[in-house]
């Protein structure tokens, strides 16, 4: 598996610039930009979100037959399915197409069931986007669990059934991941001169340490296909 990371370019400059005074935060907004050129289509399940108020959702592509189901841990509802991603899930086999999954395998203790249900509810070659945090602060929602590196990601997806087909490091460097943990207490006035500033930095410290360059992930993208 090649893990690929982001290019910097004007573009992408104003985009994060727009998201960081929509609020977003930086990882937040990587995962947005990676999300513009990701077509869903047929049968969809959203794992975590019970709507589609979830930012990202302003940028995945859906083909004019995408039918997304959203999910719930409490309630049910207009196109929202109750389920509890600790347990089997109550769906029947080789029935979505894709299945998405952002910020949300870090709160579930359980996560294997979350993995291999959602390898077994997926159509043969089905596909399962997801995203997970690493260096990001504690977030309890309600319980906040685990962190995951690329290698452990790929693993826990290859022994539900999967293969990994994509996988995006969402970072640039020690600067921009230290200042994404104090994001929050930063005016917002503020915040796009020093986030452009520490990505900028980082990019001129990774061209002389290489080596380290896959080392300070605010998270990570991946697509797996069913086997």
């Amino acid at each position: 598996m090649e893990l690929t990371g982001q290019k910097i370019s004007y573009p992408f400059f104003t985009f994060l610039v727009k998201e960081i005074f929509r609020g977003k935060s930086l990882a937040r907004s990587l995962l947005n930009y990676n999300l513009k050129n990701i077509v869903l289509k047929g049968e969809v399940l959203d794992l975590g979100s019970k709507s589609n108020k979830a930012s990202y959702n302003r940028f995945l592509q859906k083909d004019v037959e995408c039918n997304i189901t959203f999910t719930d841990w409490h309630e049910s509802g207009d196109n929202i399915l109750k389920l509890n991603l600790e347990e089997k899930f109550s769906i029947e086999d080789s029935i979505y197409d894709f299945i998405t999954c952002f910020n949300t395998l870090e709160h579930i203790y359980n996560f294997k069931n979350a993995v291999s249900e959602s390898c077994r509810i997926l159509k043969s070659g089905g596909i399962f986007i997801g995203q997970t945090p690493f260096l990001v602060n504690y977030h309890a929602d309600p319980n906040d669990y685990f962190r995951y590196t690329h290698q452990a990601i790929e693993k826990i997806f290859a022994e539900a059934g999967f293969v990994c087909e994509r996988m995006i490091y969402l970072g640039f460097g020690p600067l921009s991941a230290s200042f994404a943990m104090k994001y929050h207490v930063c005016p917002k006035f503020l915040r796009p001169i020093f986030v452009i500033g520490s990505i900028l930095l980082d990019n001129i410290i990774m061209k002389y340490k290489k080596s380290q360059r896959l080392r300070y992930p605010l998270g990570y993208l991946y697509i797996m296909k069913k086997r």
